[in-house]
């Protein structure tokens, strides 16, 4: 790659995605990825199961999808990862979109809680995937080498805060190539800091690599309520930021699928 791409990518189709991020990836001209629990966004959850707070509404999701910076993928229709919730998840969501396919590329999917076995994809569901035309599954981090210094990294990360630490933990998720369908995320934890995440962006830029960042919530100052919240000042600081490098010519802020053709 001539230099490194980034993406965020939201899990679950959470309101907040809608009222929050979404104008500010609006006003910052930011691609995303938006991964839809459909069942979620249908209102067939009971409230509290998947998040404590409420979803996107269909109506919504039809409105990001016409937004040509706003990826939408599949997450799952109960957010799961059997064969069937994969497939009923993507072939609802295209029903309610009016689409053949998610993306001219294809379809994606984020694996809900990365529970998506690799060896079980490839032995029993590999081929009654391919009618959907799965594109790539996105799970969370990867351990190439060092598995134990890195897992020892990751923990401590969380207590210290250092961005070294977190640049450790996480430098195998970086991408070059795709490892066949799959690609892999940092999880954005709400206690991560703006510092450690730059950690890592400042390694993909210098490894021209990709890095996809799993998100989920974004909420205002204050508001958090689950690991999973971001905080609105952080996400848009972290955006500043990113911008900056966008506009040096060292990173592209794209899509997941974009991520995926661009791999080796």
């Amino acid at each position: 790659m001539e230099k490194a791409l980034i993406n965020f990518s939201f899990d679950d189709g959470r309101l907040n995605n809608y009222t929050i991020a979404y104008p500010i990836l609006k006003r910052f001209k930011c691609p995303a990825t938006f991964n839809i629990t459909t069942g979620f966004v249908k209102g067939e959850f009971k409230q509290g199961k998947l998040t404590y707070g409420p979803p996107m509404t269909m109506d919504m999701v039809k409105e990001v999808f016409q937004d040509p910076i706003i990826e939408i993928a599949g997450h799952g229709y109960w957010h799961n990862n059997s064969l069937k919730d994969i497939i009923e998840g993507i072939v609802t969501l295209k029903e309610e979109l009016g689409v053949e396919k998610l993306t001219s590329y294809g379809n994606g999917f984020a694996s809900p809680g990365t529970g998506l076995n690799k060896d079980t994809y490839k032995k029993d569901m590999e081929l009654e995937l391919k009618h959907i035309d799965l594109t790539y599954i996105r799970l969370s981090l990867r351990n190439m080498s060092m598995k134990r210094i890195r897992s020892f990294a990751r923990k401590t990360s969380r207590i210290l805060h250092w961005p070294f630490l977190y640049r450790l933990a996480y430098k195998d998720t970086l991408m070059d190539e795709h490892d066949d369908k799959f690609l892999y995320s940092i999880p954005v934890l709400s206690s991560i800091t703006v510092k450690e995440i730059m950690a890592i962006i400042n390694q993909a830029v210098i490894e021209k690599k990709a890095c996809i960042l799993m998100l989920h919530s974004i909420v205002e100052k204050n508001a958090v309520r689950d690991p999973w919240d971001y905080e609105v000042d952080k996400f848009i600081k972290l955006l500043r930021e990113l911008i900056i490098l966008q506009d040096k010519g060292l990173l592209r802020l794209t899509t997941s699928m974009d991520i995926f053709k661009n791999l080796r």
